[in-house]
């Protein structure tokens, strides 16, 4: 830049010496010495005199200007900015080490319960757990109908970067008699018809909790339990489940991986009026479920959708391979009403432990058998009517194989005891749920299901009824009382009897069908917080005192009450 503004000041110069030369052609210089006088002419000037100005106010000039009226587009569009939102968090509520609760029912009818924990932690939580419930009650023209239970657990969980380790072990321990017959025509010592399960378990579990959508998250669990009753009935149940699952853009793939091992051993029967033969033969059944369920995942604003396939293997004798549809969909219309529609299926094992779970009354020898569900068809709607108001109601037809139904034994009892036996059927449900949530204050929901059963082989569906209604709520006063009320409806139900009885129906194969009346059960529970240690509790259970039977010879207890207290520290 210097250099040019040089040249540019050079050029100026030459230019200007060439301007001159131009003005003359001849360049002549003189020198003169000499004296005179030099007169300079005075200027001249104007006479200027002031004059007076009477009028001092200035004219308005008018002017006349013509407008154009034009309008320019504006691309420019104003978004809505949402107001800043102050997030405010409470601080947290002050943790109990634990709590115990005491009472007493009628029946002589002890409760006792226990529970301790850990604080909050970054590291770690564990907590453990102890219960006693019994009852020494008998029902009016039945045997000895006392019962109780007892349970006693401990966990263990450590947190870790990205995920958790979870170990826990429990133990429980159930009795119950075999009251089921006329103690004014047939008297057996309670000693005899007295039934105790007894089981010991533990299982170890992990999760991934990684917020990176490119990473793999994961949890699994392997448990083991040991199920034995007072009769030689044992149980050996393994079970490794494990699912992982990855995003990728929008969809989530993941796969679902199963091991369920099984051995459940008994002692043969002795039919009544029977003699020992020694040795005692013993059955020893081994099963195995193995599944593994791949799925994809996608959802938009407004959908989700779910495909898969389930893969279960069934090992016992011979092996067999089954496979499943796995998929749902679902769309949201403004967050109130969702609808959806899915079809699955799968194979469930019927174990001694949650035959008897469900039924106590069953003999210690039974027929285990998987139960198949082919396929699952279901459609609904579910939503909220308000922010308190949410409801689901939704139709469904499945086929499933094996099915297990209880009936009173004659073999090896005096019909005191239970069996099971295995039907297919076709079942198409109906259901309703609806659920009304005042926060803290009131809750009220009503949960109902209708049923249509068509079994292949068997008249009915033994002990199962077709309609099954729960209604139950939640009152909190002012934190101090709290109301709890729920009320159970099953509808009519047809038990299975293999000698006459009257007015039993006869069925194709020679049995006989009994009509069981409906179950209604209604409870009633206060609690009375004097502070956030102390409370008291009175409960009243089956307030109505309906001795329904819930299978057939198994009248329930008439009502019940019970009061106590809790301390929680």
């Amino acid at each position: 830049m210097n250099y040019i503004k040089n040249i540019s000041v050079f050029l100026v110069f030459i230019l200007a010496i060439v301007n001159g030369f131009s003005q003359n052609d001849t360049i002549i210089e003189t020198a003169a010495i000499g004296t005179g006088d030099r007169i300079i002419k005075p200027t001249k000037k104007t006479l200027l005199t002031p004059k007076l100005i009477g009028d001092t106010s200035k004219s308005q000039i008018k002017s006349s200007f013509l407008f154009y009226e034009y309008k320019a587009n504006s691309e420019f569009q104003l978004q809505s900015i949402s107001p800043a939102k102050l997030k405010i968090i409470d601080p947290l509520d002050k943790l109990k080490r634990g709590y115990i609760k005491g009472g007493i029912g009628m029946y002589t009818t002890p409760l006792v319960e226990v529970y301790y924990n850990s604080l909050r932690s970054k590291n770690s939580s564990w907590g453990i757990h102890g219960r006693h419930v019994s009852s020494n009650s008998t029902i009016k023209g039945t045997g000895f109908s006392g019962m109780s239970e007892n349970k006693a657990s401990a966990f263990y969980q450590h947190f870790y970067k990205k995920f958790s380790v979870t170990g826990e072990i429990n133990y429980e321990r159930s009795g119950n008699h075999f009251y089921g017959f006329n103690s004014e025509d047939t008297v057996i010592d309670k000693n005899d018809i007295k039934q105790a399960f007894n089981n010991i378990g533990g299982k170890v579990s992990f999760s991934s909790f990684d917020t990176d959508t490119g990473d793999i998250n994961y949890k699994g669990s392997l448990g083991y339990t040991h199920y034995f009753d007072k009769y030689n009935a044992s149980e050996n149940n393994v079970v490794l489940d494990l699912s992982a699952s990855k995003m990728q853009n929008k969809e989530i793939y993941g796969v679902d991986f199963g091991v369920d091992f099984n051995n459940y051993s008994s002692i043969k029967g002795l039919p009544l009026g029977g003699v020992w033969n020694w040795p005692m033969n013993e059955n020893t059944v081994n099963n195995t479920l193995i599944k593994v369920v791949p799925n994809i995942t996608t959802s938009g604003k407004k959908w989700y959708a779910r495909v898969g396939l389930g893969i279960f293997a069934d090992v016992n004798d011979k092996t067999s391979f089954h496979f499943y549809p796995n998929a749902e969909a679902k769309y949201s219309f403004h967050d109130i009403f969702v609808p959806y529609i899915g079809i699955n299926g799968g194979l469930e094992r019927n174990s001694f432990r949650s035959l008897t779970n469900e039924n106590p009354f069953l003999l210690s020898q039974v027929t285990l058998q998987n139960t198949n569900t082919r396929y699952n068809v279901y459609a609904g709607v579910r939503g909220s009517i308000s922010n308190k108001v949410s409801f689901n109601a939704q139709v469904a037809r499945k086929s499933v194989y094996g099915n297990a139904l209880y009936y009173n034994d004659t073999t090896y009892s005096i019909q005191n005891k239970m069996d099971v036996l295995y039907d297919s059927m076709d079942v198409t449900e109906i259901s309703a749920q609806v659920m009304y949530d005042q926060t803290d204050k009131l809750r009220v929901y009503v949960n109902g299901k209708y049923s249509f059963f068509s079994p292949l082989n068997q008249e009915h569906v033994w002990n199962t009824p077709a309609l099954d209604i729960t209604v139950g709520g939640i009152y909190d006063l002012a934190d101090k009382i709290l109301v709890r009320a729920d009320a159970y409806f099953l509808g009519t139900r047809k038990a299975k009897s293999l000698v006459y009885v009257d007015g039993a129906e006869t069925n194709s194969d020679n049995t006989y069908s009994i009509n069981l009346k409906p179950i209604i059960d209604f409870n009633l529970g206060f609690e009375y917080r004097y502070n956030k240690s102390i409370s008291a509790f009175l409960n009243f259970n089956n307030i109505i005192s309906r001795k329904y039977q819930q299978y057939y010879l198994y009248p329930v207890q008439g009502i019940n009450i019970m009061g106590g207290a809790t301390l929680r520290f």
